[in-house]
């Protein structure tokens, strides 16, 4: 390809994992700079926002972090505006991701908990910074938009690589596919989704006994996990039923069970929902008749925060929680 791609890279609600996967890129990053020109990437070097302005066109625009603040959203759909392809980068920009699960929460009740309430903040003077907003609290807080927001909320995506953060080899199949694409050599389907098509699940070389039953959900410092045997007939929680393939199971290698960062496997619409479904079915499967509803219930509870579990990085896919939100 005779002439650079020129590349935006645009932050949202982000903690910089994101930026560090480019970063890991090592020998292949210097590839890539090799062909492309950043025309935009405010958290690697000094770009500011009027340079969004001076911008005539953008060939590929990376969004990573999700929409938290108005500015984010007045600074995502300007870039888009100039943009030929668009790129969801990473769980919080294609799901949500951690930064959803606020909206479990009342906005005044996270806008307290972080300037005022949090164990490490000290401000005695309970200055919030920004501008005034209406709230339960009548508190000055930054210009949030009303709840936290996927990408493709406000800008049509032509791509999503899920992950936390995106594994190095699903970035790389992407610039391949960006690359043929700008050569005339391939079209890029709206929607594509750079992961595998099956459950993590599918994949996974853990054993697996043909009926699993659950008597206790444990956490992960609750018992030493045998590194072979599945998590679910351990008893631990592991979203890899619901969650897409194509990571390359680093957690799964670490002894540690899935948290589902790489999003719904699909035809999952909503992750929590079905994976309660799910593992409903496993609890005292064989004893269930003779137990009664506070019995059940009693067990169901052994599973410590539920939401923050199901939910970790889609609660901004679920359609529950934005009705709930609406109202």
């Amino acid at each position: 390809m005779n002439k650079k791609l020129r590349i935006a890279i645009v932050p949202g609600e982000v903690c910089g994992g994101c930026d560090m996967a480019f970063v890991d890129l090592h020998r292949n990053l210097i590839d890539l700079l090799g062909a492309v020109d950043i025309v935009f990437w405010p958290i690697a070097t000094d770009f500011k926002e009027e340079d969004v302005e001076a911008l005539d066109s953008i060939d590929i625009v990376f969004f990573q972090g999700s929409i938290r603040t108005e500015k984010h959203r007045e600074i995502i759909e300007k870039v888009a505006e100039k943009a030929k392809i668009k790129v969801a980068f990473g769980a919080c920009a294609c799901f949500g991701g951690v930064p959803s699960l606020a909206d479990l929460y009342a906005l005044g009740e996270v806008i307290e908990e972080v300037y005022l309430k949090s164990p490490s903040t000290e401000n005695e003077g309970g200055i919030i910074p920004g501008e005034t907003v209406d709230n339960p609290y009548g508190i000055l807080a930054p210009k949030l938009v009303d709840m936290n927001y996927k990408v493709d909320d406000f800008v049509d995506i032509d791509i999503y690589i899920p992950g936390c953060p995106p594994p190095k080899e699903r970035i790389l199949e992407a610039v391949d596919i960006l690359v043929r694409y700008f050569e005339g050599r391939a079209d890029v389907e709206k929607g594509t989704v750079i992961a595998g098509s099956r459950t993590l699940c599918d994949e996974c070389p853990r054993e697996k006994p043909e009926k699993i039953v659950i008597d206790k959900f444990k956490r992960i410092h609750e018992v030493k996990i045998d590194p072979n045997k599945c998590f679910l007939a351990q008893g631990i929680v592991c979203l890899g039923i619901v969650t897409r393939n194509g990571c390359g199971l680093p957690c799964i290698k670490a002894n540690m069970p899935c948290r589902g960062c790489m999003g719904p496997a699909p035809n999952v619409y909503d992750v929590g929902a079905k994976l309660v479904s799910a593992i409903a079915s496993l609890v005292e499967i064989e004893n269930e008749p003779k137990l009664s509803d506070e019995e059940i219930a009693t067990k169901a509870r052994t599973i410590v925060d539920p939401a923050g579990l199901f939910y970790r990085f889609t609660l901004g896919l679920s359609r529950l929680i934005r009705v709930v939100k609406k109202k």
